[in-house]
């Protein structure tokens, strides 16, 4: 969209034009969307179509522009989680997918939403969750694999290299997570420490729920140590 055709972001209130329900159903879809992508399941261009459908068919004009705002943001935020230790592909695909939607952006929305913490909470608190869900499926693919037998390779050499690149995809992918879920309370200072909580107890339910490997519920609950060991003692104190 040409920049004398942006709309003023002054016009758009984000909680007034989208309630929490559609603003957590976007949270969702962009998150999804984004590890899609990232993973290489689902084409960039593709991607911003189907999101751009999503936001078209029952939305006004000021509800289709606060979504489109909050999909780029929630783009960016969950491409600096969830590409971490990949491989240089994977980090193209993620800024294609972020670029075209920051394309379509109202002029200022995104620097809106990074000094308003306030601002979409609902949309934000969703997101949050569902970035930390997805590094908690990352961890739990990785323990899978290698219950599954580790992957053979004839040259001993090039088996260490293998392993010593996976251990280190492995651990900068965690320090990601836990940098990410360790930054809550600072992002958001009214509801961060409570939404570090609440995340913290929805993730291990989810991963519980889903996989009874004690293995994978030892990464997990890793994560949330690992952030809460990050934080600043004052802080530490109150997200636990």
């Amino acid at each position: 969209m040409p920049d004398n055709e942006k709309k003023e972001i002054m016009t758009i209130n984000f909680d007034q034009s989208l309630d929490q329900d559609r603003q957590s159903a976007l949270a969702d879809e962009i998150v999804t969307a984004a590890a899609a992508v990232v993973s290489n399941a689902m084409a960039p261009d593709f991607a911003v179509r189907s999101l751009e459908q999503g936001v078209s068919a029952d939305l006004s004009q000021d509800q289709r522009d606060a979504a489109v705002a909050l999909q780029a943001h929630g783009a960016r935020c969950a491409a600096e989680v969830l590409t971490a230790a990949l491989d240089p592909t994977a980090i193209e695909r993620a800024d294609a997918f972020r670029k075209s939607l920051e394309e379509n952006c109202p002029d200022g929305a995104l620097a809106i939403l990074d000094k308003q913490p306030d601002t979409a909470k609902a949309f934000k608190s969703t997101m949050c969750r569902a970035i930390a869900g997805k590094c908690a499926e990352l961890a739990a693919a990785d323990i899978d694999r290698l219950k599954k037998g580790k992957i053979s390779i004839l040259n001993e050499e090039d088996q260490k290299v293998f392993e010593q690149q996976h251990e280190e995809r492995k651990n900068k992918q965690a320090a990601a997570a836990t940098g990410f879920l360790s930054s809550l309370p600072q992002r958001y200072p009214s509801y961060g420490f409570a939404l570090f909580k609440d995340i913290r107890g929805e993730v291990k339910r989810d991963m519980e729920e889903r996989y009874k490997s004690p293995d994978i519920h030892a990464r997990v609950e890793a994560l949330f140590k690992d952030a809460l060991d990050a934080m600043p003692p004052e802080a530490r104190a109150r997200a636990t």
